[in-house]
C-alpha cells in the first residue's frame, strides 16, 4: 500500500529538490523514498526494491536506475532490461513536460 504523506518543508528547499531531480532524471518523491529506504534499511516485498523493475515501471528515472543497479552507462541498462523481459518505461512527468514545453516553442518558433 501507498500513502499520501505531506511534509512542511521550506519552498526554497522543494525547489532546489525538484531542480535537482529534473536535473538527475528523477522526481522529489524518488528522491525522498531512496532516503528513506537508505537510512532504514528498508526493501519493500513486493519487488519495488529492484531498480530495473522501478524503472520499468517508471517509478525512478534512468539516472538513478543505473546507480542503484551498479552500472556504468544508459545501454548497460537497457540490456539488463531485456535480459529480464522488462519493458521500456514511459517517461517521467517532468521529463514528457520539458519535451512538451520544447515542442510548443519550436512549434510557435516555426509559424512565426
Amino acid at each position: 500500500m501507498k500513502r499520501n504523506t505531506t511534509f512542511n518543508l521550506d519552498d526554497e528547499l522543494v525547489q532546489r529538490g525538484k531542480s535537482y531531480a529534473a536535473t538527475h532524471g528523477t522526481t522529489l518523491t524518488a528522491i525522498v523514498r531512496d532516503h528513506l529506504m537508505k537510512v532504514t534499511g528498508y526493501e519493500p516485498s513486493d519487488g519495488t526494491g529492484d531498480p530495473f523493475l522501478a524503472f520499468s515501471k517508471g517509478e525512478i528515472g534512468k539516472a538513478q536506475a543505473i546507480k542503484r543497479a551498479g552500472l556504468r552507462d544508459y545501454a548497460e541498462l537497457l540490456v539488463a532490461l531485456g535480459d529480464r523481459g522488462l519493458a521500456l518505461p514511459a517517461l517521467p512527468p517532468h521529463e514528457l513536460s520539458a519535451m512538451t514545453e520544447t515542442f510548443v516553442r519550436l512549434y510557435r518558433g516555426a509559424r512565426a
